[in-house]
């Protein structure tokens, strides 16, 4: 895997947020705002730098490359090892940092979820089933149905779950898939570009590299 973003980067992190602190305390002072007013817009500067910007982008922003910054810093923890090893990771790496989150998380649908995508990392169509058929979601056990039946080479199968999914980046991204599966290259590149660019946050993130790696093995 791609080297690891060294511990700097969070001092430098550190040094940043404290010097804006700084800066903001000077200049308000120097316009004569009051000591409380001072301290809760610094304390809302904070929450928004430490807890509110994070939010938006793991779950809102469109920028693969602020994404990819976040995931770097945050790599160690289970549910964003996944993500970090689809970027810079060898396919061993996928299936290790899959597996960790489903020892990690056990709730039901959070580990037959990320066993699923393993199942499709694996090319294991009966796996896949397996887990599908655990999932309470709707729209993540048709997802994974139907896909299960697009490994198999089962496209009328497929389509019976396929037409039952709502969610939009679901949907072209089982109509790429279906179209590797036929080794249909432009319908593959049309279907995925539009399933990256139907999801945000993480999930966006996660289709942009799972497609490439997926678009590379159309080529073979």
């Amino acid at each position: 895997m791609h080297k690891k973003p060294s511990i700097f980067s969070k001092v430098f992190r550190f040094i940043i947020i404290i010097t804006v602190v700084a800066l903001l305390s000077f200049i308000l002072t120097s316009y004569g705002v009051p000591k409380l007013i001072i301290i809760a817009l610094i304390i809302v500067s904070y929450l928004v730098f430490t807890a509110f910007w994070p939010a938006h982008i793991i779950y809102k922003s469109k920028s693969i490359k602020a994404i990819g910054r976040y995931i770097n810093n945050n790599h160690k923890r289970p549910i964003f090892g996944y993500s970090y090893a689809l970027a810079t990771g060898t396919d061993q790496d996928v299936e290790v940092a899959l597996k960790r989150i489903m020892n990690t998380y056990t709730e039901e649908d959070m580990h037959d979820i990320y066993g699923a995508n393993l199942a499709i990392h694996q090319n294991n169509s009966q796996a896949l089933l397996r887990h599908a058929e655990k999932i309470k979601s709707d729209d993540h056990r048709y997802y994974f149905k139907a896909y299960a039946y697009i490994l198999k080479g089962k496209f009328m199968d497929a389509i019976e779950f396929s037409e039952k999914v709502r969610t939009p980046w679901m949907i072209h991204s089982l109509k790429a898939a279906d179209a590797k599966k036929r080794r249909d290259l432009g319908a593959f590149k049309i279907e995925a570009n539009k399933s990256i660019e139907s999801a945000l946050g993480i999930q966006r993130f996660v289709l942009f590299h799972t497609m490439r790696r997926l678009g590379k093995d159309t080529l073979q």
